[in-house]
């Protein structure tokens, strides 16, 4: 880590144009990296993958659709 402060410490006695070519040669060292981020998967993707194949006791819209879809349809009718 000293020796990036002491770059630091060097850069800020640079000119303006100086500081400028500095940073335009640095950006040509290395293509930028992928992001640990963008390696990782969607939050809950497992999750999402698991939707629908789970057993539950409780009685609602999900669990039935079927029925209820039907229900509605009938009583637009």
């Amino acid at each position: 880590m000293n020796k990036i402060a002491n770059i630091l410490d060097s850069a800020r006695t640079l000119s303006r144009d100086e500081r400028r070519r500095l940073i335009n040669e640095l950006d040509t060292l290395d293509p930028p990296a992928t992001s640990a981020a963008q390696e990782l998967p969607e939050p809950f993707e497992a999750l999402r993958a698991l939707s629908g194949m789970v057993h539950s006791d409780f009685v609602d819209i999900a669990t039935n659709k079927y029925e209820h879809v039907a229900a509605a349809v009938q009583s637009k009718d």
